[in-house]
């Protein structure tokens, strides 16, 4: 019923429009002859006469533009169905004499203009000449309106089709990050196990219920807020200082101006997760990874020590990235020099 609806004004309004258009010239007889200063009295019947038949035909007009529109628009599928054809030709010829039939009784009866008048095929090939114009847009227009309308749901559906293909990649790609941090986090948990004691190993054990708990939970949500995502970046580095000590250093340094900025879940989480898997780690060379802010961006920064063979799924960055063009058409910016590696994180709002 909406989508028969949509154009319903538009209709009205331009049958109004047409209407006055095709009978300016009637309209300025009409404002002649009632301007007259000495009207003569064979002036005054012009000037009634124009009353009866012209106004009454710009009704007829009127009143054929909308029952034509209409019908083509919506009634004819609701009748008929969209694919009888016979049917809506032979409707449309039946809406057409009917109105020659009115003509002819208003102009016999009601005007007078002309008592003798007969419904004939002479009188139906005038009345068709002299209607031409409002016939043809009565007609034709509500087939532009359906195929605007036509090409409207088109493009709405694959826009539609377009998100909902945008939804399923991100629904994919959050799903990687889960198995990947817990990838990272077993390594971890294997180094500890191997190096320290068994409370350690429960105490980690505890640490990473917590920050897998954050990591659940975000696969639910496209973005957080900046604010829980640094809580969580505070938890996770404490889980990564018990495995690594002094060999790895994870400064924060952002304005709590923006803390509602909203930025991809676990997206910082991932770039530390990339400098630790991509770059030796030793006392002598420690990873030192800054976390900052600047106008619009969140800056992740370490230095470069590259491992010369390294274990990933090398879904990282390219996830991360991902994401950002699907959530919010936006990239990130990786900038590699000799000793610095940087990535810019677009906050968004």
């Amino acid at each position: 019923m909406k989508k028969n609806t949509n154009y319903i004004w538009l209709i009205i309004i331009s049958a109004i429009v047409i209407t006055l258009l095709a009978n300016i010239g009637l309209f300025n007889y009409f404002y002649k002859l009632h301007n007259l200063q000495n009207p003569t009295p064979a002036n005054q019947e012009q000037y009634y006469f124009a009353i009866r038949i012209g106004f009454v035909g710009v009704i007829i007009e009127l009143l054929m533009l909308m029952v034509f529109t209409f019908f083509n628009y919506s009634w004819k599928d609701k009748l008929f169905g969209k694919n009888n054809i016979g049917l809506i030709i032979i409707s449309n010829v039946f809406i057409l004499l009917t109105f020659i039939g009115i003509n002819v009784l208003l102009s016999k009866y009601v005007t007078k203009t002309h008592p003798n008048l007969v419904f004939s095929l002479s009188y139906v090939k005038d009345f068709l000449i002299n209607h031409s114009l409002v016939l043809m847009i009565a007609i034709v227009g509500p087939y532009v309106l359906l195929r605007i309308e036509k090409a409207r749901e088109l493009e709405m559906n694959l826009i539609k089709i377009k998100e909902e293909r945008s939804i399923a990649e991100l629904s994919v790609l959050k799903e990687q990050i889960s198995p990947h941090f817990f990838f990272n986090t077993l390594s971890t948990l294997s180094s500890i196990v191997r190096n320290d004691t068994q409370k350690a190993t429960l105490e980690f054990i505890d640490d990473i219920s917590n920050t897998y708990r954050y990591s659940l939970s975000s696969t639910k949500t496209d973005v957080v807020t900046l604010k829980e995502e640094l809580e969580f970046i505070k938890s996770y580095s404490d889980l990564l200082q018990k495995r690594f000590g002094e060999k790895l250093k994870i400064t924060l340094n952002i304005s709590e101006e923006i803390y509602d900025s909203h930025i991809p879940p676990m997206s910082i989480q991932l770039l530390i997760e990339n400098a630790i898997q991509h770059n030796v780690i030793a006392s002598e060379s420690p990873l030192l990874i800054a976390i900052y802010n600047k106008d619009a961006y969140i800056y992740v920064e370490n230095n470069l020590y590259e491992k010369k063979e390294v274990e990933s799924f090398g879904i990282g960055l390219m996830n991360l990235n991902n994401r950002y063009k699907l959530i919010a058409n936006k990239e990130i910016h990786i900038e590699k020099k000799q000793d610095v590696f940087l990535v810019k994180l677009p906050l968004l709002r």
